[in-house]
């Protein structure tokens, strides 16, 4: 009787938690699904999921890197795995001085700067590829989401993304930019 008793009582939190369990299954998926979502940010979820579209906008372009770029890229993941936030704020200021170089260089003028203006702006520049206008407001509405959000916690993995987006991103700029010079 005495290895009954201790059998039931090693046995009583896993037997009611097996009943409650069973009893419950069709509330547990909707608990177990409202856990994941506290436990995990509303922001950065939505962060990712905007990174993987923009991600796949973005053709693998064969060309080589600059030594430039390399240092640069290398100084924005070391920037990043101090404070991911910072690195992804100062690679979009990269996208900006690269699309401002390429307007300046196409003759274009921009009066005053906002992110409305940036957009009007790279529209002026002759010939510029749509589709890289679209990439440049998404990747201004990423570092925006980052910038504002406060709630949500990035890791050094979303900035080490962002930094390698803003650098195909500023190299095709780049690249753009030689084009233009070249045939002036």
């Amino acid at each position: 009787m005495e290895h009954f008793v201790k059998i039931l009582d090693i046995l009583a939190w896993p037997l009611v938690v097996l009943v409650g369990m069973l009893l419950f299954k069709k509330d547990l998926g909707g608990v177990l699904r409202r856990l994941v979502k506290v436990e995990t940010s509303a922001a950065k979820m939505m962060f990712n999921e905007e990174m993987k579209e923009v991600e796949q906008q973005i053709p693998d372009s064969p060309s080589e890197k600059s030594g430039e770029s390399s240092k640069w890229l290398s100084e924005m993941i070391q920037i990043a795995r101090i404070n991911p936030r910072a690195a992804i704020i100062e690679a979009w200021t990269a996208i900006e001085v690269a699309c401002i170089e390429l307007g300046m260089v196409s003759g274009a003028t921009m009066p005053r700067f906002s992110p409305k203006a940036l957009e009007e702006f790279l529209y002026q520049i002759p010939d510029f590829d749509k589709e890289m206008i679209k990439r440049v407001m998404d990747l201004r509405r990423l570092r925006n989401r980052v910038t504002h959000g406060m709630d949500a916690d990035f890791d050094f993995i979303d900035a080490e993304k962002y930094i390698e987006l803003a650098d195909k991103t500023v190299s095709a700029l780049n690249a753009a930019n030689k084009q233009k010079q070249a045939g002036a």
